[in-house]
């Protein structure tokens, strides 16, 4: 069961929504959130329709396995007077409900996965651990990091890296639905995990890069796509917030340096003015952006993801593809803007 208390319908219940639509290795059974007042997930992710609740009690009945706290402290939100109001808390500093939960989901004999910045496996729960029950931290650092080449190239694999103008505009979403695209052509495609949600969903590698040093971080990123690389004809990663973005710039700078792709998606939301959670900050210029990805990256900007129909009529006047992943063929289309990106030969790599 997904615990997603008080986040589930909003941007910060990214990681519950995440696992719903696209995880190859976990099955949820309930979702739990107090304020989600729908009986299903269905209003919130598409083509989903597992039952929500509002106590771990209700989702027992659902006979779960394990429970996966599928957010971080700094989800953290409360209703008031009807609207969401996010109020991120510091690692460590639960509310009650969310230590109750937890620790009653530990006495009665299920696995926790959590997404927590504290780590449950330092604290008097393992204690409490049934026989052949675990607490796995998912935001654990990476061990034995590896220093950065930029010397290795691939031997198989075309890389395609979505990269985006801000947090929360879709870059998962869009990789997700990409690789499940090329999969359904019999593609033979890997997917390159950066962040908690891409790990729940399934991965062929991946690692939480935020939780590496910044100046070890495309080292990192160079050696999960070496290690995919022999196994697959494409891969898929995706990068984090913003290059632009004043707090996480180098972070998202190092995913792709690190990744060394051959062609980019970028995602952006057009109603989007201001950045995530920093109301005082702008976004940066889109086409100014666009221009640091590729001078940064190396590789071109093949296609535009956005959400919605009128967004994809807006940026149609950038003169490149624009595509909904989630409205019809969207994810077809920046999957084909990519491939023509590399239409010509390469004596290093296979045709794909």
């Amino acid at each position: 069961m997904l615990f997603a208390d008080g986040a589930f319908p909003h941007p910060e219940g990214k990681t519950a929504q995440g696992v719903l639509r696209h995880s190859t290795w976990l099955r949820p059974v309930a979702v739990i959130d107090r304020s989600h007042t729908a009986p299903t997930t269905a209003s919130v992710v598409s083509g989903t329709d597992v039952p929500v609740v509002g106590s771990l009690a209700e989702a027992m009945r659902f006979e779960p396995d394990a429970l996966v706290v599928a957010l971080t402290e700094s989800d953290f939100g409360e209703s008031v007077d009807g609207k969401f109001l996010h109020t991120p808390r510091e690692p460590g500093d639960l509310p009650d409900f969310w230590w109750d939960t937890i620790r009653t989901a530990v006495r009665d004999g299920l696995h926790v996965i959590s997404c927590l910045h504290v780590r449950l496996r330092e604290t008097e729960l393992v204690d409490l651990l049934a026989d052949g029950r675990e607490i796995v931290d998912v935001r654990r650092p990476y061990e034995n990091l590896p220093k950065y080449s930029g010397r290795r190239r691939r031997t198989r694999a075309r890389l395609i890296h979505i990269a985006g103008s801000d947090c929360v505009v879709g870059k998962r979403t869009a990789a997700l639905q990409i690789h499940r695209e090329a999969l359904s052509r019999n593609i033979d495609s890997g997917y390159v995990g950066t962040g908690q949600t891409c790990l729940l969903a399934g991965c062929t590698e991946g690692a939480i890069i935020d939780r590496t040093p910044v100046f070890q971080a495309a080292g990192l990123v160079e050696h999960l796509v070496q290690r995919a690389d022999p196994r697959h004809d494409l891969l898929v990663i995706k990068g984090q917030a913003s290059v632009m973005h004043p707090a996480f710039g180098g972070l998202a700078t190092a995913i792709l340096q690190g990744s060394q792709p051959d062609a980019v998606i970028f995602a952006h939301d057009p109603d989007r003015g201001a950045r995530y959670h920093w109301d005082h900050l702008p976004l940066a210029d889109l086409e100014t952006e666009l221009r640091m990805v590729e001078q940064l990256g190396g590789a071109p900007v093949a296609a535009i993801a956005t959400r919605g129909r009128e967004n994809v009529r807006r940026l149609a006047a950038l003169g490149l593809p624009v595509a909904d992943v989630l409205d019809g063929d969207g994810a077809a289309v920046l999957l084909d803007a990519a491939r023509r990106v590399w239409a010509g030969p390469r004596e290093t790599r296979g045709a794909l």
